[in-house]
């Protein structure tokens, strides 16, 4: 879900709780805040894509939560029709029975709900619809939703994290520019809604990329204090040190703003290995075996100082891409894949993120408050 503008030299260029108890009669036990490390699904809902594999595979690979798109067009195509759940339901399924949580972004305007009913990037018209699909999507797959009802055997790993949008500061995603004013009525309405159904789910901020750190200055400036749970950033640059840097940047933004014990996520970083593949390059392209040289140096370093940053998940950008199409870098950026006729293949990133994933899990597992990594 990368982002599709270039930016400064520092930030390189832009992509992408109380636990209720489950009742007494349903036999499976409710999930625990998923690992420390995630992926982001990427080409991963492609159709010919063995889900239940692919999880599995994953749940092997040291990933702990999937990153995922649930498409309010997809789910609510017309206003006042029954919402359909066929596209994530699947997902949920593999990801909980691979134990593998899932962070759901929720996006996509259907054209009856949107400002501009012809812009597939429109915001929503107001406020409410989007606050009552949540609201939905809670009773469907939170800790008393009716998908775990209607599938007694599947382990049930509860979604209590909705992230609110995706990169809402580009045209790509939010057509009405500037996004700020807009966005946090929209932020302030979904957290009620995940509140009121459940009250110990979370509204994640929509995870900026470039200049991450001004943004969400800029959210603070705008009354933003309050209206999420937990921050999220996509610090995508080409050396190593500079994405912890963009990272302490905006915990430093956070602290100014009044939310310095607020968590925060890293929902996208990576690089693609499309260096010299690619029409329009973003800056932080490189070789795959780069690629997986980058992520060993940088998985180690954000576990190491997870807890100076208030660092609560990571998601690597993604699991799985086509590698083919020269005018999308991010469509190099997956640990596996994708070729035509859906079979798939490891990338040495993939490598690189199995041994890394696996050694830190086990580290964080063992002992939750050490260094690791």
């Amino acid at each position: 879900m990368a982002a599709l503008a270039c930016v400064t030299a520092l930030a390189g260029c832009g992509s992408s709780s109380d636990k209720k108890a489950a009742p007494s009669s349903t036999p499976a036990a409710a999930s625990s805040a998923p690992a420390f490390i995630g992926v982001t699904s990427g080409d991963l809902l492609n159709p010919g894509v063995h889900l239940a594999s692919e999880l599995a595979l994953m749940g092997r690979s040291g990933v702990g939560s999937v990153r995922a798109p649930f498409y309010w067009r997809e789910a609510q195509p017309s206003r006042g029709g029954p919402t359909n759940f066929k596209v994530t339901d699947p997902l949920v399924e593999a990801a909980a029975r691979a134990h593998v949580g899932v962070l759901p972004v929720v996006i996509g305007t259907p054209a009856w709900a949107a400002r501009h009913p012809g812009k597939a990037n429109s915001p929503p018209q107001g406020t409410a619809t989007y606050a009552a699909f949540l609201r939905a999507l809670v009773g469907r797959y939170g800790p008393h939703g009716s998908f775990w009802t209607e599938h007694p055997g599947v382990p049930r790993m509860w979604i209590r994290d909705w992230q609110i949008w995706n990169e809402p500061n580009h045209a790509f995603y939010w057509s009405d520019q500037p996004f700020t004013r807009d966005y946090i009525a929209l932020l302030r309405a979904a957290r009620a809604a995940i509140h009121a159904a459940d009250p110990g789910g979370r509204a994640v901020l929509s995870g900026f990329a470039e200049r991450s750190w001004e943004l969400i200055a800029g959210l603070y400036r705008a009354g933003a204090r309050g209206a999420f749970d937990v921050a999220a950033i996509h610090p995508y640059t080409f050396e190593v040190p500079n994405v912890l840097k963009i990272a302490r940047l905006v915990r430093a933004a956070m602290v100014r703003g009044g939310d310095a014990h607020l968590p925060m996520m890293i929902t996208e970083f990576g690089w693609s290995s499309g260096k010299g593949k690619v029409r329009h390059p973003f800056g932080f392209e490189t070789t795959p075996a780069d690629q997986a040289a980058r992520l060993r140096s940088l998985v180690p370093l954000f576990t190491r100082n997870r807890r100076a940053l208030g660092l609560e998940r990571i998601y690597w950008e993604s699991w799985m891409s086509a590698d083919r199409d020269a005018s999308a870098p991010f469509d190099f950026a997956g640990l596996r894949e994708l070729a035509a006729g859906g079979t798939t293949r490891a990338k040495p990133a993939y490598d690189a993120f199995r041994t890394v994933a696996t050694g830190i899990d086990r580290c964080l597992r063992a002992t939750p408050s050490a260094p690791c990594g």
